[in-house]
């Protein structure tokens, strides 16, 4: 049995992806690598009630979250399997699990290599009551606090425009609470890349209704699949810039992330998402009030054609009155050379 079936359940029967595609084309790799890393970092620096390569016992914790269990039951399920242990080695088996469920950083692990790629300032998730989807419900709000009535986000609105354009660099993150935030003064934003797990999360007990799909559609957003697909001449400047952006990551990124679908301009109403509409509004803000700062940045500018249609026109003026300028002034050299070394 995979990782993914095991830790998330089986994938429901019959159901095509968010582009149209089989179940079978999903490929876990990204996520199975999560685990690993996960399983790695608590077993480093934790106490656990119950062994990381213990999978089956693992399993069945998954288990009893995913079936909303309260978590003063699944601490008393983790004590139960590992027949000896502490409070804080069952909290510690508690939050890898939780973690691997919901792939939200839950817990705190008694180390910075566990803060070190964690992008808000707030602290990490704790989970000491309740049932996990609630604790999920209260941080995915549905209820977004910033009007966009009548806002669209325009078809040059992608991950790569923001890079190349407006200057913000993109960071994958394995945290699915830091997806489209933005940090670094407005430089920096992260997006989560794990296609694989959303798909299979879209019918999710333990997740909002609703959250996985749209957050599917914010990346069909930022990666258009149109823009990366095939081998069209077009799109090859994108894809070598994924290219080079999955290549510097420390993550193993999805190979599904542009594969999410092309949105229409229907789509791209952030009035039409309920969990992402607040951070969407602020990266189209940001986006429409940014400046180049260089000349690569003004030449792949085109949000406002004459703007950009009179900023070149402006430099190969400037260009040709320089070279002509420079031609004159070698000319006029060497007529000065020439009177005053006239040929025998």
């Amino acid at each position: 049995m995979s990782l993914a079936s095991l830790l998330l359940g089986q994938f429901p029967a019959g159901l095509n992806l968010m582009n149209g595609d089989t179940v079978s084309n999903l490929n876990f790799a990204a996520y199975d690598q999560y685990v690993q890393d996960q399983q790695k970092l608590f077993d480093t620096f934790c106490s656990l009630a119950i062994a990381p390569d213990m999978l089956a016992t693992l399993g069945m914790v998954a288990h009893q979250i995913r079936h909303k269990t309260q978590c003063d039951e699944v601490l008393s399920y983790i004590s139960a399997s590992a027949g000896n242990g502490d409070r804080a080695s069952f909290q510690a088996t508690l939050n890898l699990v939780a973690r691997l469920v919901s792939m939200v950083e839950i817990g705190s692990v008694e180390t910075e290599f566990a803060f070190q790629h964690h992008a808000s300032q707030r602290p990490l998730l704790q989970w000491t009551e309740g049932n996990l989807a609630s604790l999920l419900g209260r941080i995915f709000s549905s209820s977004p606090q910033i009007d966009c009535s009548g806002m669209v986000a325009p078809l040059a609105l992608d991950a790569w425009s923001l890079d190349k354009v407006a200057g913000i660099k993109v960071r994958f993150t394995n945290n699915l609470a830091d997806h489209l935030r933005l940090a670094n003064k407005d430089t920096l934003l992260y997006v989560f890349h794990h296609v694989a797990f959303l798909e299979h999360q879209k019918y999710s007990t333990v997740l909002p209704e609703g959250l996985a799909e749209e957050t599917l559609k914010t990346l069909a957003i930022l990666f258009p699949q149109s823009d990366y697909c095939g081998s069209l001449r077009s799109t090859r400047k994108k894809r070598v810039w994924l290219g080079r952006l999955r290549a510097h990551s420390i993550y193993t990124i999805d190979d599904r992330l542009t594969w999410c679908g092309t949105p229409n301009m229907d789509d791209r109403q952030p009035a039409r998402f309920r969990f992402w509409r607040d951070r969407l509004v602020i990266i189209k803000e940001v986006y429409d009030e940014s400046t180049p700062d260089s000349f690569s940045e003004w030449w792949h500018d085109r949000r406002n054609g004459v703007q950009w249609h009179n900023f070149w026109v402006a430099i190969v003026v400037l260009g040709l009155t320089a070279l002509f300028g420079l031609i004159q002034c070698v000319l006029a050299a060497i007529q000065v050379h020439k009177a005053y070394h006239p040929s025998n």
